[in-house]
């Protein structure tokens, strides 16, 4: 588990979109517990119009909650 002692806390400059949008794809494609990037994978069920999103990471081995979403 990461420890606040070993990392600084990220400090976006809000007049920059270009920083915000660097700092938000991070956040979503890092391991939020070692920091590796995470694995995703994602399984199409047409007969209910859905997608359904898995994260892995290699790093450490843990598996987010799948994430279902609707097309349209």
């Amino acid at each position: 588990m990461r420890s606040a002692q070993n990392h600084s806390p990220v400090v976006v400059n809000e007049k920059d979109p270009q920083q915000k949008q660097t700092s938000a794809v991070k956040k979503l494609e890092q391991c939020p517990f070692c920091d590796s990037k995470l694995l995703f994978t994602h399984d199409l069920n047409l007969s209910y119009l859905q997608v359904v999103e898995t994260s892995r990471c290699p790093g450490c081995g843990v598996t987010m909650r799948p994430k279902t979403f609707t097309l349209h």
